[in-house]
């Protein structure tokens, strides 16, 4: 059975929602990367969007004590209940560790062909400064 969540947006340690992680329950993090898939940024929203694709996307593994009820609450905060949902969440395996995590998949790609969805050639994705309008580092 998979107990990891690969998280590469605003779920990471000290961003926006790390705390909703957090009330999934225990967990021990370590960082890793997913090969064949590509991320972005998207304006205005200021979070990520991570679809199949060619490059690495770098974030941390979640392994949790309890991973049916740490997915009640990330389901929940990606939207897994709407209709029509903008996320699904895969089974994949994570590197360099080679476990089996969930990670959330991003469905709109025509959202991704709008001029405020910016692909992040280095895999890292980190938030738009709100207060300066600057995006990311690794905008393409």
């Amino acid at each position: 059975m998979t107990t990891s969540v690969f998280v590469y947006g605003t779920l990471k340690p000290d961003l926006r929602y790390y705390f909703v992680a957090q009330q999934g329950g225990e967990f021990v993090k370590e960082e890793g990367f997913l090969e064949g898939f590509d991320l972005y940024h998207l304006e205005p929203e200021n979070y990520p969007a991570l679809v199949r694709g060619r490059g690495k996307v770098y974030g941390w593994l979640y392994t949790y004590t309890d991973i049916e009820r740490a997915l009640v609450y990330l389901d929940e905060l990606e939207g897994l209940h709407l209709n029509p949902p903008e996320y699904e969440r895969i089974e994949v395996e994570a590197r360099p560790s080679g476990k089996k995590v969930w990670v959330y998949l991003f469905l709109n790609q025509e959202r991704l062909t709008v001029d405020t969805a910016f692909k992040l050639e280095g895999g890292v994705w980190l938030p738009s400064d709100a207060a300066t309008g600057h995006l990311p580092k690794g905008i393409a």
